[in-house]
């Protein structure tokens, strides 16, 4: 919403703004304080909200109402990507900012590119377009932060896992190749030229087992995906029923005679015998130690293999958290676009764990997501490494 836009909220558009269960009463009392009017405690919702709706609105009303009721910024998981082309920091810093141009002046967004060091930064504040919500949730204010920073010989650049970072990258190898006057070389956790269901599945249940200085806890919700070119599988894949005719043909009893249309309309017809396959392409089991479950070991004996993973795990201390995780391919079908996020910790106190989930310092975090890194790079490297043997 831009000063001096055309665009003016109909009645009800306010109405159901004012509506909306997030909205507080104090918050609507600061609402109608804005218009020099005081409202009772006891005053019902919907009859204040016809009464706002009929007056005069203006761009600060509707920037106001934006503020209360507009659609939150959800927490994203996490990606990386390592390109592993040459280029040194000053070539990658002019690519960044060539991006940050791209990005204010094409995209029309926010954005700023800052230096720490040997890591970059790069902060987009964009808005997200949502049609499927109230007029006044439909557009999400949005930040994305961009790092890049040395590893080894490459650099690798971390962020949200949306269409956005996908964007940020894209545009950047375009701006490297050009400083560089090279293709751009890049290293992701995928899957996608390792069709066996078998690996695939284990890539999951090593990745959680492989992060440095923790064990697991539990598992507590993994989703499953069969691809649809298995031809050796005897469970069907799409969520409709199909319906197969198969033919019985009948011999004619003098096949010497010449044909007859009235002969052959005479002929017993084919008989046709209707089948149904229920066809599944996924599952998904939530609980405690799902991990080996009779269900799971089923669904995997049939070419299912984990995409997605929930599981819990702590440090080997005394008196550490209990952390849970989230890991995932993003596309399930080629095993690509992984990302993760740490969902959050039970504090342990008194000799006991909380049972609500609470975010994680962000330090801790940041601590907890390099160790998810680097155990998904770990198992990646150890398939990789005994399909070559």
């Amino acid at each position: 919403m831009r000063m001096g836009s055309l665009y003016f909220a109909s009645d009800k558009a306010i109405f159901d703004a004012l509506t909306q269960r997030s909205l507080t009463s104090a918050e609507l009392r600061k609402v109608f304080l804005s218009r020099g009017i005081v409202i009772s405690n006891e005053s019902d919702k919907k009859f204040l909200a016809s009464r706002f709706s009929a007056l005069f609105h203006d761009y600060y009303d509707y920037r106001s109402l934006l503020l209360l009721v507009g659609g939150r910024d959800s927490r994203e998981k996490t990606t990386n990507v390592v390109v592993t082309t040459a280029v040194s920091k000053d070539q990658l810093t002019d690519a960044l900012t060539s991006v940050k141009e791209w990005l204010v002046d094409n995209e029309h967004e926010q954005a700023e590119v800052a230096v720490h060091g040997d890591q970059l930064k790069l902060t987009v504040k964009y808005q997200k377009l949502d049609l499927s919500q109230a007029e006044f949730r439909q557009v999400v204010e949005k930040t994305a932060e961009v790092t890049l920073e040395k590893q080894g010989n490459g650099w690798k650049i971390t962020g949200p896992m949306n269409d956005k970072f996908k964007d940020i990258t894209d545009q950047l190898y375009s701006q490297i190749e050009i400083v560089t006057d090279q293709d751009v070389a890049t290293r992701t956790i995928s899957l996608e030229a390792i069709p066996d269901a078998g690996i695939r599945t284990n890539f999951l249940r090593d990745l959680i087992r492989n992060l440095k200085d923790m064990e697991v806890v539990d598992v507590v919700d993994v989703s499953t995906f069969n691809p649809k070119d298995r031809e050796d599988d005897d469970l069907d894949l799409s969520d409709e029923a199909l319906v197969i005719e198969d033919s019985i043909e009948i011999e004619s009893e003098d096949d010497g005679e010449e044909d007859d249309p009235e002969a052959e309309l005479a002929k017993p017809q084919p008989e046709a015998r209707v089948h149904k396959i229920i066809r599944i392409d996924k599952a998904s089991l939530k609980g405690k130690g799902v991990l080996e479950s009779k269900q799971l070991l089923e669904l995997e004996g049939h070419g299912f293999y984990l995409w997605k993973i929930r599981w819990t795990a702590r440090e080997k201390l005394v008196g550490s958290e209990i952390v849970q995780f989230e890991a995932q391919f993003g596309n399930q079908a080629k095993c690509c676009d992984f990302s993760y996020i740490v969902k959050g910790v039970y504090n342990y106190n008194n000799g006991k764990y909380a049972k609500s989930l609470v975010r994680a310092e962000p330090v801790f975090e940041q601590k907890l997501k390099i160790r998810l890194e680097e155990a998904a790079q770990k198992t990646l490297d150890g398939i990789e490494g005994s399909l070559m043997k």
